[in-house]
């Protein structure tokens, strides 16, 4: 007879778990396009590259902070 305890019950799908792979994609593809503005663009676009970069850093910790409460 087997006994499901709280450790063997699948994890609840927010959309954190859901998601996790297309925002790794699209966070990725947005930090190229930002280093591609910051190293290849004029002086409007290495402040936009600049600021993204930033963005995107934030927005990483962000959702791995959100992912680890399990929002």
């Amino acid at each position: 007879m087997t006994d499901f305890d709280d450790s063997h019950r699948p994890a609840a799908r927010t959309w954190t778990t859901a998601y996790r792979i297309p925002v790794a994609a699209g966070t990725g593809l947005l930090a190229l396009l930002c280093f591609w503005a910051l190293f290849d663009g004029g002086t409007a676009e290495k402040w936009v590259g600049g600021i993204g970069l930033v963005l995107l850093i934030a927005w990483v910790f962000v959702f791995q902070a959100l992912y680890r409460r399990g929002y």
